[in-house]
């Protein structure tokens, strides 16, 4: 804990401990989103929004571009989430949806994952980049493709999977200061 003194009018001292706080952008929870996946009717477009702290669920009336299952979902948090790859009824696709926050409009990304890609894992670095990882293409895949935020850039990384996998999990460790 840190100690502040103050003198006060009579030259008196008092010792006031300050709390440390983060430096830079504040954020407050808002809401997580669930986009796609399949039902007892097929693969779905649409996109539901939980919103924080009430857990109130909302439809949005932007959907994926195209019905699927099986994406990768990273979010640059205040900024943008994203869905990356899927299974659709044609196939295995390598398009990007981006959700852009608060107003939540869909826009298509001209960037595409470097495969088609059902099933990989998605995490991210928020204010830096997202990441799908490993998936299916009709044969497992270890690569790695990274989307630059906030022109949304992608390169493909030359470190892959340890094994070329599909069904896999991400997350990132978002740190502290």
């Amino acid at each position: 804990m840190f100690g502040l003194t103050f003198l006060s009018a009579t030259s008196k001292t008092t010792t006031h401990r300050v709390v440390p706080f983060r430096m830079g952008k504040l954020f407050s929870p808002v809401a997580g989103y669930v986009a796609g996946g399949n039902d007892s009717g097929g693969n779905v477009s649409g996109i539901d929004k939980i919103a924080f702290p009430a857990d109130t669920k909302t439809t949005l009336s932007a959907t994926l571009t195209t019905a699927r299952e099986g994406m990768a979902g990273f979010a640059n948090s205040a900024v943008a989430g994203y869905v990356a790859g899927g299974y659709t009824v044609s196939g295995y696709i390598s398009g990007i949806d981006k959700v852009a926050f608060p107003a939540d409009t869909k826009t298509t990304l001209s960037a595409t994952l470097s495969t088609v890609s059902g099933y990989p894992a998605g995490f991210a670095n928020s204010g830096t980049a997202g990441y799908a990882a490993g998936g299916d293409s009709g044969s497992r895949i270890s690569g790695i493709d990274k989307i630059a935020f906030p022109a949304d850039k992608k390169t493909t990384l030359s470190a892959t999977l340890t094994t070329a996998r599909r069904f896999l999990t991400g997350f990132a460790d978002s740190g502290s200061l």
